[in-house]
């Protein structure tokens, strides 16, 4: 997929190298309760499913996300689960841009690539991320859909890796949610990021989500078996392979 942000094409996010099918673990703190989550993604040509699966504390157990997305198509699927839900739920636009439930993280942070709801970059307008630590990174602002007006995103580039570093949900001008990468991991699993931090400057709450796996190949196949027998299979692949 590429982008209009200079040189080169920009990396898909929480991507592994070369790997096209692939999983491992994120552990946060939110409030007083420990979170841990596990992240799934595979590849086809131009396409993306993504998957996130809430493992603990256990009165959660079972929510997840599913993600499916088609660059060529320009189409992103949201589909969100809870226990306290009777079956899952198709998110409709307005919600996209907003956070799992009972959680910190962002429906565009799991995406593979920019959400194809958004509107054109806006030229000629200085995109501010000053408040991260990507000073340097190539920006751009996004216009929300004309079902959220006065919302934009504006996300950061790295110029050395072309991977996205940091992302701010605006609304009418105030802040409402920042994203940023605070470490990102080996080359040799792609940069996959060691450290996010998620933040809400009108409120000045914070929460930093880490990753604590190595992440491991997962069959391909496994991920139209259900996001139940997909956790169980991804548990499985991790072991105790610590990042």
């Amino acid at each position: 997929m590429t982008e209009a942000y200079g040189r080169g094409p920009v990396r898909a996010n929480l991507s592994v190298g070369t790997s096209v099918s692939y999983a491992f673990a994120v552990e946060a703190t939110i409030g007083q309760r420990g979170m841990r989550y596990l992240i799934g993604r595979r590849f086809g040509e131009h396409t993306a499913v993504t998957v996130l699966l809430v493992s603990h504390p256990a009165n959660l157990a079972g929510t997840h996300v599913c993600i499916n997305e088609d660059a060529a198509a320009g189409s992103c699927d949201v589909v969100t689960y809870v226990p306290t839900m009777k079956t899952p739920i198709h998110l409709v636009e307005r919600h996209v841009l907003g956070c799992l439930p009972l959680t910190d993280i962002g429906y565009l942070d799991l995406m593979a690539w920019r959400y194809p709801g958004l509107g054109p970059g806006e030229e000629g307008r200085t995109a501010d991320i000053s408040w991260s630590r990507w000073a340097d990174a190539e920006a751009r602002t996004y216009p929300g859909p004309a079902s959220t007006p006065g919302l934009t995103v504006t996300e950061a580039i790295d110029r050395s890796t072309r991977l996205v570093v940091a992302r701010a949900v605006e609304r009418l001008g105030m802040p409402v949610r920042r994203w940023e990468v605070l470490e990102l991991g080996d080359p040799d699993t792609g940069d996959l990021p060691l450290r996010i931090r998620v933040s809400r400057p009108q409120t000045g709450h914070c929460t930093e989500l880490q990753r604590t796996t190595e992440p491991v190949e997962i069959p391909e196949g496994e991920f139209d078996t259900g996001p139940v027998a997909l956790g169980r299979t991804i548990e499985e692949a991790l072991g105790d392979r610590a990042a």
